[in-house]
C-alpha cells in the first residue's frame, strides 16, 4: 500500500542550480544569440518541438531535421502571483505565462512584462522581448511582452 504524506513549509527553488543539457537545448542556445529560436521537426508526424528533442514523443523516432520557430506567440495558460515563495506580498503582481510560440508545438514558460494582470487572457498575442546583450543562455529570452 503506497502511503502519501503531506510536509507543511515551501521549497525555496532559489537555492538549487538546474542544469540542462543535451544537444537541442545547446543548438536553441546557440542560436539565441542572434535572437533566433530553432527547434526540431519530426519528419513523420510533422510535430516541432522547441527546445529540440531528439525524438518525437508522438511517432518514437529519432529526428534531426531543424524548425525555425517565431518569437511571437499565444498565451495556452497564466498565473498571477501577489506573494513570494516565503508569503510575503510583492509590491507589484507578478505575471507568469505558458506560451506557444507560432511555428512550435510545445509550450514554454516565461514571465510577462508590460502587461496588467487583468488584461491578460488565454488567446492573448505576445513576443519575446530578447535582452540587448545575448550570450546564448536562457536569460537571453528576458520575458514576452504583448505584440
Amino acid at each position: 500500500m503506497e502511503v502519501t504524506r503531506q510536509v507543511q513549509g515551501t521549497w525555496d527553488l532559489s537555492t538549487f542550480k538546474f542544469r540542462i543539457e543535451g544537444a537541442g537545448i545547446n543548438n536553441m542556445l546557440k542560436e539565441m544569440k542572434e535572437a533566433k529560436l530553432l527547434g526540431n521537426r519530426c519528419h513523420q508526424c510533422g510535430t516541432v518541438y522547441l527546445p529540440a528533442n531528439f525524438y518525437c514523443r508522438k511517432c518514437h523516432i529519432a529526428i534531426h531535421e531543424p524548425a525555425e520557430i517565431s518569437d511571437h506567440g499565444e498565451v495556452m495558460s497564466y498565473t498571477i502571483g501577489y506573494a513570494d515563495v516565503r508569503g510575503n506580498p510583492l509590491d507589484e503582481p507578478r505575471v507568469s505565462l505558458m506560451v506557444k510560440l507560432d511555428g512550435s508545438d510545445t509550450w514554454i514558460m516565461g514571465a510577462g512584462e508590460d502587461m496588467k494582470p487583468e488584461d491578460v487572457h488565454i488567446g492573448m498575442r505576445v513576443k519575446i522581448k530578447w535582452a540587448e546583450q545575448r550570450v546564448g543562455n536562457l536569460q537571453d529570452m528576458e520575458s514576452f511582452i504583448p505584440e
